[in-house]
């Protein structure tokens, strides 16, 4: 391209000189008006030479920048090269033992990573057998209570006597949480499904949500509760109607359930 303005820089310098010689020859004619014209056509081709030989100037300052970060680009590369021939060069060639040594290495660290994952398995998978067994052994295994509960029930004493029996145990019963917290879910659960006083010569059955209720009470003690009304009037039906005082259709036992139902909407 640069070129192009340098040829047309030259046509315009001989344009120039042309013009002013026909210029000179019109006017030594003494025709003015033909002078003029050729001067004026001169001074157009000198404004072009002007203009391309300025162009002519900046493409090739622009093409000397452009090699010269060719050239720079170049040379940096070749020096990382030569940078990076000579560090392989410094580095030490590893031998086929020293090859082998390292790949024997790899594969043992990988067989005892492999190992110690199986063993951490085997591990937590024993730990979680051993709690299943145990969450198993505790569901298939009968309270303490439960079993003295089922003796009482089993004699041949009257009702009363079993009773006062029951409440005489559960005097001295030493409840946890978790207990209370069974207890709890459970009358609530046989009254909703009407089995509570359903079969009220179960003595075992009768017993043993007597004794539930009755620690249940003892254990909020006087503090007023939804759930310690609950046991309460739990209680006192599963008591009376055990016992023979009431029946479970008598009006005693639709006023305690009535007071048991308002005790489960405030547990809501």
């Amino acid at each position: 391209m640069n070129t192009l303005f340098f040829i047309i820089w030259g046509l315009s310098l001989i344009s120039i000189v042309v013009f002013i010689a026909l210029a000179a020859l019109q006017l030594v004619k003494k025709d003015k008006a033909a002078g003029k014209k050729q001067l004026r056509n001169g001074g157009i081709s000198a404004v072009v030479m002007i203009a391309s030989f300025a162009i002519f100037i900046s493409t090739t300052e622009s093409s000397e920048t452009e090699d010269k970060k060719e050239k720079e680009g170049e040379l940096v590369a070749t020096t990382a090269n030569v940078d990076e021939v000579e560090k392989e060069a410094e580095e030490p060639k590893e031998t086929k033992e020293e090859r082998d040594a390292r790949y024997k290495k790899e594969i043992e660290e990988k067989a005892i990573a492999e190992q110690k994952t199986k063993e951490e398995a085997a591990a937590r998978a024993k730990v979680e057998q051993e709690e299943k067994e145990r969450q198993e052994k505790l569901a298939n295994e009968v309270p303490v209570w439960k079993s003295k509960i089922d003796e009482i029930a089993t004699t041949n004493d009257s009702p009363t006597d079993k009773y006062d029996a029951v409440m005489l145990y559960a005097k001295d019963y030493s409840v946890t949480e978790d207990e209370i917290k069974e207890f709890e879910k459970y009358i609530i659960t046989e009254y909703q499904n009407k089995n509570y006083i359903a079969d009220i010569n179960n003595a075992e059955y009768m017993l043993s949500n007597i004794f539930r209720a009755n620690v249940i009470t003892s254990f909020y003690g006087k503090t007023t509760s939804p759930i310690n009304d609950f046991a309460f009037d739990f209680y006192q039906n599963t008591k009376y109607t055990y016992r023979g005082a009431d029946a479970p259709d008598s009006d005693a036992v639709k006023a305690n359930e009535a007071q048991m139902d308002k005790a489960l909407i405030k547990m809501q």
